[in-house]
């Protein structure tokens, strides 16, 4: 995977940095910036307003999962007429292999109607998809990425306490939206991963199939949680913070299964930065228990044992991808300390 964060130097997108994906059709159109500035002129008429222009267009490489997405920056030069200076306008613009977009549109719509339009919490606003190049275009979400802010200061424990608000938020915020997410479909994809990660690293084979047969088993007993919309991909990567308000991203995973899902997968993100940037787990531990005693105050539903299970099944899913997806140097030694924690918790949650 190739990752510029928002808050990194960028480029303009040179042609021979053109992911070539036959999978994402529609990156062809970023070949020609002529063509691809007449395609937004048409789609944006309405966003741009009457009498404005669309003058220019520059991309940003921002993510790239091969096969699945791309998420572009588009830097648009507008002329609004009337002799006023060009206005710079950005959006995110996303790529797909599918009609996957067009589920996310509907489902950034149903959120900003069910409190996420405005005020402190929100998610982006849907501009427009494209069919034609399975293309969604949505605002673009100004401000600090919340794991910037994590690595920067030592004082992020309030920025932490809104992001379990904005959690809780969601997951109280009644929309039926989405697809249903099962146990069983997630038991079936840590089963490929099982022998995906075996075949590539088979020193820690034994650990990985053991680890997924306590998956299967524990799963197995899981019983009285109610579905709600979860996000099911919510990490500090995903939270820009803007004075006092905060987007949340990358709502491409959002479904109905268990909320507390997200809160292991928080908790997970946030020790996986640790063990990246400082080289133990453990640095922000502090952060976590703040992050989790914020969730709790406002969850009437919360389960130890169901968050201990998700936090061992996303360590697991992190060591998934450091080792098949990301995978940089020293991807092995990574892997062996999240296959460990995943083994931690599993034991601690059996004792």
């Amino acid at each position: 995977m190739k990752s510029l964060l928002t808050n990194s130097g960028t480029v303009p997108l040179e042609l021979s940095e053109l992911p070539c994906d036959h999978d994402l059709p529609g990156l062809a159109s970023l070949l020609h910036e002529e063509r691809l500035t007449t395609i937004l002129s048409c789609v944006l008429a309405e966003w741009l307003e009457p009498n404005a222009q669309l003058l220019q267009t520059r991309v940003f490489l921002r993510r790239l999962f091969p096969g699945k997405r791309c998420s572009v920056e588009l830097e648009l030069v507008v002329d609004k007429g009337n002799s006023l200076p060009a206005e710079h306008r950005r959006l995110l613009g996303k790529f797909y292999k599918d009609d996957q977009g067009a589920t996310l549109f509907e489902t950034l719509e149903a959120l900003r109607r069910n409190g996420f339009g405005a005020g402190r919490f929100v998610v982006s606003q849907p501009v427009a998809w494209v069919p034609e190049y399975r293309l969604l275009l949505s605002s673009w979400a100004e401000g600090t990425l919340l794991s910037s802010i994590l690595l920067a200061r030592s004082d992020a424990g309030h920025q932490i306490a809104r992001a379990a608000e904005w959690l809780l938020s969601l997951h109280h915020c009644g929309i039926t939206t989405g697809r249903r997410y099962s146990i069983e479909r997630h038991l079936l994809t840590l089963g490929r991963w099982k022998k995906l990660l075996t075949e590539a690293y088979p020193e820690g084979g034994r650990l990985v199939g053991t680890l997924v047969a306590r998956f299967e088993e524990r799963c197995r007993d899981l019983a009285g949680w109610i579905p709600r919309p979860t996000h099911r991909d919510f990490s500090h990567e995903h939270l820009v913070v803007q004075g006092d308000q905060l987007t949340c991203l990358d709502l491409d995973e959002f479904c109905q299964y268990d909320p507390l899902f997200d809160v292991a997968h928080f908790i997970a993100h946030l020790r996986f930065l640790s063990l990246t940037q400082f080289g133990s787990i453990g640095q922000f531990d502090w952060l976590c228990d703040r992050f989790l005693a914020g969730y709790q105050s406002g969850c009437e539903e919360f389960s130890s044992e169901r968050l201990e299970l998700y936090l061992a099944i996303s360590y697991f899913k992190l060591g998934r991808f450091v080792a098949l997806v990301q995978r940089p140097e020293g991807w092995d030694t990574a892997l062996a300390e999240l296959l460990r924690e995943a083994e931690r918790v599993v034991r601690r949650n059996s004792g």
